[in-house]
């Protein structure tokens, strides 16, 4: 089972797509949650205008996982508003890869959690996990948005689907300033965990079974000091 974390996917696959490889076979089905829109839409705006099928969202995601061998014709786009729990657990189940797009994190978590109801079956999830920006957030248990990045402009630490039973934080899009990394290591000190900052070149790969962590490109690593 591995989790796989990227700020952005574009700039984060070329990092690990040989990687990928050693354990993505190319008929592997995967399931798009794009969900992290920033308003509530119907479903037609979701179909036609957020995500449409050759639009410019999907063919982003397309064009990275074309990369590890993945075929149109074995990726599913789930749509919120016309899938039913049971024929979204069917294609969860049915997937061995399910893929959670950047975006409004609060928005794809009350879809899963509360107007769904998939937190379990995510959480209890067998197969890979990619995760783009709220995507990879929203994998652990708890994480914190900096006001940088947090549609309110403020700090704030929320739930998340706890796929990642706290093993760490992470922090997404991160940038080189002084004060936004100290506060990055003042997070580690206060929660006495380690905050690793991904930053857009970055990715990190997350074994679940074994908890071994993988690190690419542009990442920092914070640890806890007394």
């Amino acid at each position: 089972m591995y989790s796989v974390l990227f700020s952005k996917i574009e700039f984060g696959m070329d990092l690990i797509v040989e990687r990928l490889k050693e354990f993505v076979k190319p008929n592997y089905k995967v399931a798009i949650f794009p969900w992290a829109f920033p308003v509530e839409i119907t479903s037609e705006e979701f179909e036609k205008e957020y995500f449409p099928v050759n639009g410019r969202r999907y063919n982003k995601y397309y064009t990275e996982l074309k990369k590890i061998g993945i075929s149109k014709e074995n990726i599913r786009v789930c749509n919120p508003y016309k899938d039913n729990k049971n024929d979204l657990i069917e294609v969860i189940q049915n997937s061995e890869i399910l893929l959670f797009p950047g975006g409004n994190p609060e928005m794809l978590f009350k879809k899963v959690l509360h107007d769904i109801e998939l937190i379990y079956y995510i959480k209890h999830y067998k197969g890979i996990i990619i995760g783009e920006s709220a995507g990879s957030e929203l994998q652990l248990k708890r994480y914190f948005i900096t006001a940088k990045n947090n549609y309110y402009k403020y700090f704030a630490f929320y739930d998340g689907f706890g796929v990642l039973d706290d093993p760490f934080y992470v922090d997404v899009h991160s940038i080189n300033n002084n004060r936004y990394l100290s506060k990055l290591q003042t997070v580690a000190n206060d929660k006495n965990k380690k905050v690793y900052a991904i930053f857009d070149n970055g990715a990190l790969i997350y074994n679940r079974d074994s908890s071994k962590l993988e690190i690419f490109g542009n990442v920092l690593t914070f640890v806890p000091k007394e």
